[in-house]
């Protein structure tokens, strides 16, 4: 696989412990991904090389790309990224990954936990301008401060009819009154399965830690879905 070199433009905090990175490739006139997939940084440290997948976050921009990550106590790469400056490069693998919007014209719900909104931001950015496909997002976090791009999906939401944002917390403050707890407790309501549509035409997409993933999997093939309709993809 071929290995490129990023610049770091900047970066700013999205929630406590969580940065967005903007990047550009020198010397690319554009970065040939399609939204969902991800990059592997790779860090040299003492002799080894330690590579690490993160989602792009961002839709297709020419050679510019952005990450979206949290901190790992005692994290290796992401407390190396976390200490770069603008104008600091980095080692990264092209584009790879197959957890991309498979059938555009399909409805689809989108399942996400922290920083799994990643790829979905990426898809949603690049996607509802052109071809402004019927999608919901469930979107779960901790508190209100987790809920990273809340302003933008919010927006999309009132821009695009065929878009709904459904946020989740699991430890609301007493100001809160969406909805509270895991994910798994709205998928119905996500799914939002009428008369007019039927579970074969409805493909879900899931995507963070893997207890989540896992048990928002169960819960489909449970109500009949087929496990072709649902893409997964976990971060640990």
């Amino acid at each position: 696989m071929t290995t490129l070199k990023a610049r770091l433009l900047d970066w700013k905090e999205l929630a406590p412990e969580v940065h967005q990175f903007r990047f550009e490739v020198p010397g690319v006139e554009q970065l040939q991904f399609t939204p969902g997939q991800f990059v592997c940084v790779i860090e040299h440290k003492e002799g080894k090389t330690i590579k690490r997948p993160y989602s792009i976050a961002s839709p297709r921009a020419g050679n510019r790309f952005e990450l979206c990550l949290n901190r790992v106590p005692d994290g290796v790469v992401s407390s190396w990224l976390f200490g770069l400056k603008p104008g600091d490069e980095v080692d990264i693998r092209e584009p790879i990954g197959h957890f991309t919007l498979r059938h555009p014209e399909r409805r689809a719900v989108f399942v996400a936990t922290g920083t799994g909104i990643a790829p979905f931001r990426s898809m949603l950015l690049d996607h509802l301008p052109r071809t402004q496909p019927r999608i919901t997002l469930l979107f779960g976090v901790r508190n209100e401060d987790g809920l990273l791009y809340r302003g933008e999906l919010e927006a999309l939401a009132n821009e695009y009819s065929g878009f709904v944002f459904m946020p989740t917390l699991t430890r609301p403050g007493p100001g809160w009154q969406g909805r509270v707890g895991r994910v798994q407790q709205h998928l119905d309501e996500a799914l939002a399965l009428s008369s007019t549509v039927e579970i074969k035409d409805l493909d879900v997409y899931i995507c963070g830690l893997r207890e989540m993933v896992e048990s928002v999997r169960k819960q489909l093939l449970d109500r009949g879905f087929d496990r072709k309709q649902i893409i997964s993809e976990r971060y640990d």
